[in-house]
C-alpha cells in the first residue's frame, strides 16, 4: 500500500522511517490496554526508541470522504501542521512527530497523526467539580490562552472540554495543553467565532466571570459587552449542540 508520511526533523532517521512505514499493520497489533479511545477514530498510547507516543488514527470509509480527501489534507497531516502553528505562537500542544497516509491508488485509505505523550491531571470538564483545587486559576489561564490564541489569529474548531488538558508546571502553577487539532482556520478571528470557542469550553457559571475577564483584559475589550455577547451566543450554541448530538448517528451512517 503506498504511504506518504512527514517526520519531524528530532526524528527524520532510519529507525524511525522503518517504524513509520509498518505502522499501519503494526497498530492492528498493539495491545488492549494501549487503546485509550475507540469510536469512529481510534487513538493509541506506545512507546518507541524509549519515547511515549500517541498515535490517532483516522479511518476514510465511505465514498464521500474519499473524493473529499483527494482534494483536502488528511486530518492527520492537518493536526501535525495545525499543532506546529500553536507551538509557534506560544501555545502548548504536545509535540508532532510525525504523520502518515496510507493510500489505495488513488484513495486514501486511513491516516495516522503521531505526537508526544504528555501526562496530564485532568480534562476541562473537571472545573465543573466544586472540590478542584484552583479552580478560578484554571479558568483565568484559559482566558488567557484562548485570548492568545485568536490574537495569533489561530481559530480551533473543536475547542471542547476534552480537549483542553491542564497539566501542572514544574516550578508552580498550571499549564493547558490544546489537542485534537485537525479542525482549524487561520486568519483574523471574527467576534462572534470567538465567543463561540469560549462558549465550547463548557465552564460552570461561576467561572465564566475569570476566564471572560481575562480575556477582555487579554484583547483590550469591555468586559460588559463581552459578557453580553457571550450570554447570546451560548445560548444559541447551546441549542445547535443538542442538534447535532441527536443528528450524529445518522451523520455517522451517511459518512458525514
Amino acid at each position: 500500500m503506498p504511504l506518504k508520511m512527514r517526520i519531524a526533523d528530532s526524528y527524520d532517521q532510519p529507525v524511525w522511517q522503518s517504524w513509520l512505514h509498518d505502522l499501519p499493520e503494526a497498530v492492528a497489533q498493539f495491545p488492549e490496554k494501549s487503546l485509550l479511545q475507540g469510536g469512529r477514530n481510534q487513538l493509541f498510547r506506545c512507546r518507541f526508541e524509549g519515547v511515549d507516543l500517541v498515535v490517532k488514527r483516522f479511518p476514510n470509509d465511505g465514498g464521500w470522504k474519499k473524493t473529499v480527501y483527494r482534494i483536502w489534507d488528511s486530518k492527520a497531516k492537518r493536526s501535525y501542521l495545525h499543532t506546529q502553528r500553536l507551538n509557534q505562537a506560544g501555545l502548548s500542544s504536545p509535540a508532532p512527530v510525525a504523520w502518515l497516509e496510507a493510500w489505495e491508488g488513488q484513495w486514501l485509505n486511513e491516516s495516522f497523526y503521531v505526537c508526544l505523550f504528555v501526562p496530564f491531571e485532568h480534562e476541562a470538564r473537571k472545573l465543573h467539580q466544586l472540590h478542584l483545587p484552583q479552580r478560578e486559576e484554571k479558568a483565568r489561564l484559559l482566558g488567557h490562552s484562548l485570548a492568545k490564541m485568536h490574537c495569533a489569529e489561530i481559530l480551533h474548531l473543536d475547542l471542547t472540554p476534552g480537549n483542553l488538558l491542564y497539566t501542572p508546571r514544574q516550578s508552580s502553577g498550571w499549564d493547558i495543553q490544546i489537542v485534537d487539532n485537525n479542525r482549524m482556520r487561520f486568519g483574523p478571528v471574527p467576534r462572534r467565532a470567538a465567543i463561540t470557542s469560549l462558549a465550547q469550553a463548557d465552564l460552570p457559571d461561576d467561572l465564566l466571570s475569570p476566564m471572560l475577564s481575562t480575556y477582555a483584559e487579554s484583547v483590550r475589550i469591555p468586559v460588559g459587552e463581552l459578557e453580553k455577547a457571550y450570554r447570546r451566543r451560548s445560548r444559541g450554541y447551546a441549542l445547535k449542540w443538542r442538534i447535532k448530538n441527536a443528528t450524529r448517528p445518522l451523520r455517522r451512517k451517511i459518512g458525514l
